[in-house]
């Protein structure tokens, strides 16, 4: 077991210690129980963290619900042969008049979290128009089946889904070309912004590669890489299509 307190090797700061600490936790309740345990939904910032720790190494992976999940739950097996009844996610679905428009992410979560819910017990929003869907932490099921009855002031009815109900989104594909495979050349083109704008969003923690908060400008950027930056959505990186006689790649990116 990890008896000894291992988040004063990895950081300072005093929220972050206390995850470490329950994570560690959860470790040693995986190998003293012989089960597979879960935490509540991390942001990638805190996955970015725990994914550093060196006594966390090959014991821990993270859940979101589906592929493309933002905010997970850390998984912590300590053996292959450990009891799993599986991530304790449930998908829920809000359905409002048609009238009342389409909710924002904000009025969702807004409305979620009025009812007394903790934001670490809601996973991923997907707005999809006047049927929202959200992950939520099991635990949280019965008290947000209970108590949420709108969404912003329209009138809500929460339902139950499975995975297979979450609605496909068609991506737009589209053709840019950069000097490098550097992760602030890429950003900049994806986004549609400056190379000093992009790299200055990097610096500041809000661009994530393949959920993971990436402060590195010059990180390697290669297909299947899914980055994403705060407040101005997400892509993915396709294959290259060819080079310039200047050198410039050719890249297809969806988003």
């Amino acid at each position: 077991m990890i008896k000894t307190d291992v988040s004063e090797k990895y950081t300072s700061d005093s929220e972050e210690k206390i995850l470490i600490r329950k994570i560690n936790d959860l470790v040693n309740k995986s190998r003293k129980e012989f089960t597979v345990t879960y935490s509540h939904f991390l942001d990638p910032a805190q996955q970015a963290l725990l994914s550093r720790i060196e006594e966390f190494y090959g014991l821990i992976s993270f859940e979101g619900g589906y592929e493309d999940a933002e905010r997970r739950l850390c998984r912590i097996c300590t053996d292959e042969y450990c009891a799993d009844e599986g991530a304790p996610i449930v998908l829920l679905k809000a359905v409002i008049p048609a009238r009342s428009g389409e909710p924002t992410h904000r009025e969702i979560l807004g409305s979620i979290m009025g009812t007394g819910i903790k934001r670490e017990m809601v996973g991923d929003i997907l707005p999809n128009k006047n049927e929202p869907m959200f992950f939520c932490h099991s635990m949280s099921v019965q008290h947000i089946e209970l108590e949420l009855h709108k969404i912003g002031r329209a009138n809500a009815e929460i339902s139950r889904c499975t995975l297979t109900d979450i609605p496909e989104t068609p991506l737009k594909e589209r053709q840019i070309n950069v000097s490098s495979m550097r992760l602030d050349c890429i950003a900049a083109e994806g986004f549609g912004m400056s190379r000093s704008k992009a790299a200055e969003y990097i610096k500041k923690g809000v661009v994530a590669v393949n959920w993971i908060i990436t402060p590195d400008t010059s990180k390697e950027i290669k297909s299947g890489d899914k980055i994403s930056l705060r407040g101005k959505g997400k892509i993915r990186i396709g294959e290259i299509t060819g080079t310039s006689k200047k050198g410039r790649i050719f890249l297809q990116i969806f988003s």
